[in-house]
């Protein structure tokens, strides 16, 4: 029986070194840039959604459901994160079954059909079913394909191409919230959000035409192999992942009722969600192309630390100059975070045959940091006064929560390089 293991261990080690090969020779060329474009479409579909959310927010916190407290409203933003992500074993367990185009048609129906439903809401318990939750599996199916198609094609420049695809979700977040913005007060909310739900279905029916797999080894037929769970430098980057998610969008969602708060005028106030994002659009290119030649990890540990910093001072924030400085520089130092775990999680993972299923089991449970960060940073917030000191202690809570779980993404990603150095020693990762 054991020298049968060995036989089998023997195989599967030549298969994936016969796959790492292929991965090598396949690096680049029009099919593999036309996954990036695909795939650019997809991040701004579903994670341009997330970093979009802010306008929404504040739409339905001053208009369509002010009777509903901040806390309840971010669960909605939330909930859509969380099914982004939760979903991600499903979603990977299909991809590498190679059902690509399954994945691709049925997302792109959840998410325009919930993004229709929408347009028709006028309480909370309908946005958070049409919003949250359909368009949420929508990009559950969609996001899982946005970040686990290109390293297929991709081994030297891995990380870069994936930055490139992940640019899309910044400049989503950019161009989605002032259009929203401008077609709420032009149009109305019902026609506004049916717009950006034609956009998207423009967008994804693209995604839908070039899209495809690269032939690949035989992957497990198991839904959940529990294996993954006994690779220690998988399940600290997953432990970080998590950790990250529940902290990175707390400033996405907050940052525009935050600036209302201490008084500065309705217009700038918006525009601060949009240059964070236009700062973040640097932040997907840079961070990744420091990695492909220095290693994801050693990338994002002090990206992380640097974003737990930056939200520990955010509550002594408190005019106009000072919160532009420090949103242009959280979305350059944050950018990396939403673009680099897929990436880093192919280059621990050994075989590419799993890859699908490895990306989408750290999906699936950073999903929970994703669903509980952004509603209790909301819990947080305890409104005093008027006084800029008042908004101060009123947001304190919200950004030392985010701080401190940021900075034990930090320990985590710094273990995880520490585990994974001792197997992979002059590797990048």
């Amino acid at each position: 029986m054991m020298a049968q293991d060995q036989e089998i261990a023997e195989e599967e080690q030549i298969a994936s070194q016969d796959e790492r090969r292929a991965e090598v020779r396949m690096d680049g060329g029009l099919q593999a840039w036309l996954q990036v474009l695909g795939s650019w479409i997809l991040f701004a579909n579903t994670w341009g959604l997330t970093n979009s959310f802010g306008v929404f927010e504040t739409f339905y916190t001053e208009d369509l459901l002010k009777s509903s407290s901040a806390s309840a409203i971010s669960w909605i933003g939330s909930i859509q994160l969380f099914l982004t992500m939760v979903i991600g074993v499903l979603a990977g367990w299909i991809l590498d079954a190679g059902h690509l185009q399954a994945l691709l048609i049925t997302g792109t129906f959840l998410e325009v059909f919930g993004m229709f439903m929408t347009s028709l809401c006028t309480k909370y318990w309908q946005v958070l079913l049409a919003q949250g939750i359909c368009v949420g599996l929508g990009s559950g199916l969609l996001g899982l394909t946005s970040v686990a198609v290109i390293p297929l094609y991709f081994s030297k420049k891995r990380m870069i191409a994936t930055g490139i695809a992940a640019t899309g979700s910044s400049l989503a977040g950019i161009v989605y919230p002032i259009m929203m913005r401008r077609l709420f007060v032009s149009m109305g909310f019902p026609w506004a959000v049916r717009a950006l739900a034609f956009l998207m279905l423009g967008c994804l029916v693209i995604c839908c035409a070039i899209m495809k797999l690269r032939p690949r080894a035989c992957p497990s037929t198991l839904l959940l192999d529990f294996k993954h769970f006994r690779d220690s430098p998988y399940m600290a980057f997953v432990a970080a992942f998590t950790l990250m998610m529940a902290s990175v969008y707390v400033p996405f969602f907050y940052i525009q009722k935050y600036a209302l708060q201490l008084k500065i005028d309705d217009d700038m106030a918006f525009y601060l969600l949009s240059m964070m994002n236009a700062t973040s659009l640097i932040g997907r290119i840079g961070p990744n192309l420091l990695a492909d030649h220095f290693g994801g990890l050693t990338v994002m540990a002090p990206a992380c630390f640097l974003s737990a910093v930056v939200l520990f001072f955010w509550r002594f924030t408190l005019d106009l100059p000072g919160l532009i400085a420090i949103a242009l520089f959280y979305g350059l130092i944050s950018g990396g975070m939403v673009s680099l775990p897929a990436a880093i999680i192919a280059n621990i993972s050994s075989k590419p045959s799993e890859l699908g299923a490895r990306i989408g089991l750290a999906y699936t449970i950073a999903a929970f940091g994703a669903l509980i960060g952004n509603p209790i940073a909301g819990a947080c917030l305890r409104p005093s006064g008027a006084s800029s000191s008042d908004v101060q202690r009123e947001f304190q809570g919200a950004w030392i929560f985010a701080g401190a779980f940021m900075l034990l993404s930090t320990a985590c990603v710094t273990l995880t390089l520490y585990l994974k150095s001792r197997t992979l020693r002059g590797d990048r990762i």
